[in-house]
């Protein structure tokens, strides 16, 4: 394939890389938003509560379906241009999203058409991390890369924290009060509106600043604008490596995700826990993800290589999780909660784990990929996880009405067959030794 000069160089990497950080950033708080408001929009319709995880899992089939779209995109027009045109997207799906109570109040069919296509439309535009992941890949090289892939995992977790946090609050009478007492009668304000309308807001400040401030990628770029046909998109999978990756990602995707989602009626079923404790159990896990992302995770990727690091927050994430279901059964002494401390220490290093997992992952596709196929590689990538958290909440939910303990016990034996392959993959001296 021929190839034309790379782009202009990056007179500023740091910056750029800043900007793309603080895009994503601002994307994912305002996918964390909604988070608080979903299940209850949903019952606002009179539905059943079976719509509540349809409409959860839209979200991630469709970034399965968009990002390894958006990627062979990114690889052919730009990873600038795809950002713009995705967070544009973004903020039109969450308008919609918060329109269509108003909609539902002449018609609940088409209310819930409209909340069901916004919700799709924005998982559709969130397959955009593979290509901030490629436009890194770009721009940094073999040693640094970790570092920065894992600032966009820590973006996740960031936004994971902060985000239902402003959905909660935009959620308030006294704030939809004041707001609506400020904007036009015709802009309908309430408890779920106001909280899409901010998440549209901060995807639309996204596009605002990949316009302005973010140069495009100095990446080479083809000659011939490549067919999105769907093997010329699963490309990558023909190498092995890349393969062997996307297998690790969707099995702990399923793991993983079906452990999370589990968790809360569990600790409410054995702990008593309720929605707040519940909260700031799930702020605990993400404050630790976060820090593991940022900091833990590239500094043990560069001395340790990524593959060996995947292979060890495996094992970690094994042992969390069988241990998990047992802290409960520790007994207080001198009237101190171990149950507690256990469950707490568990989840901190569940919490690592995982961070360190993904990110190794990330850092293996990118070594693994062709220069000119970053963005595809990494859409696949994402697209195995987007699946294996369409997979993974309804296959443990069932298991948990078996027994309570079972998502964590089946959990942790899906990571087995995992390390079997991460242990096979042949290029693991080779990425040691780049690093």
């Amino acid at each position: 394939m021929k190839l034309l000069e790379k782009s202009r160089d990056i007179s500023n990497p740091k910056r750029a890389l800043s900007i793309v950080f603080f895009v994503i950033l601002l994307d994912l708080i305002g996918f964390g938003i909604i988070i608080p408001i979903l299940p209850f929009y949903v019952r606002s319709f009179g539905v059943s509560d079976v719509a509540i995880g349809l409409l959860a899992a839209s979200y991630s089939l469709m970034q399965f379906i968009s990002a390894p779209f958006l990627g062979r995109l990114s690889d052919a027009w730009g990873r600038r241009p795809v950002l713009t045109i995705s967070l544009l997207g973004s903020s039109i799906a969450w308008i919609f999203f918060g329109i269509a109570e108003e909609i539902g109040s002449y018609s609940i069919t088409w209310g819930l058409m409209i909340l069901f296509s916004a919700r799709m439309f924005a998982g559709a535009m969130g397959g955009n991390i593979s290509t901030a992941n490629a436009y890194i890949a770009d721009v940094t090289t073999e040693k640094e890369r970790a570092k920065y892939l894992g600032y966009i995992g820590a973006a996740f977790s960031v936004g994971f924290i902060i985000g239902p946090a402003i959905g909660g609050f935009l959620a308030t009478g006294y704030v939809i009060e004041i707001v609506d007492s400020i904007l036009p009668a015709m802009i309908p304000i309430t408890p779920y509106s106001l909280p899409s309308f901010g998440a549209g807001l901060l995807s639309l400040l996204g596009m605002i600043l990949c316009i302005l401030y973010l140069p495009e990628s100095n990446r080479p770029r083809t000659v011939e604008r490549q067919k999105n046909t769907l093997e010329d998109i699963l490309g990558p999978l023909r190498n092995y490596s890349i393969r062997g990756v996307v297998i690790v990602s969707l099995g702990g995707a399923i793991a993983f995700s079906g452990v999370t989602v589990m968790f809360i009626p569990f600790i409410a079923d054995v702990y008593g826990y309720g929605a707040v404790a519940a909260g700031m159990v799930l702020a605990y896990i993400g404050v630790i993800r976060a820090v593991s992302h940022g900091v833990i995770s590239p500094k043990l990727i560069e001395k340790y290589s990524p593959i060996n690091v995947a292979i060890f927050s495996s094992v970690g994430l094994m042992l969390s999780m069988v241990l998990l279901p047992f802290c409960s059964m520790i007994p207080n002494i001198n009237s101190i909660d171990q149950g507690l401390i256990s469950l707490l220490g568990v989840l901190g290093l569940l919490a690592v784990s995982n961070a360190c997992f993904h990110v190794a992952l990330s850092t293996l596709v990118s070594f693994a990929a062709s220069e000119d196929a970053q963005g595809v590689s990494f859409g696949i990538f994402q697209s195995s996880g987007s699946l294996g958290r369409t997979m993974g909440p309804p296959l443990m939910a069932v298991l948990y009405t078996m027994a309570i303990w079972s998502p964590f016990i089946v959990g942790a034996i899906v990571f087995i067959p995992l390390v079997v392959v991460l242990a096979k993959l042949p290029y693991n001296r080779e990425i040691k030794s780049n690093v």
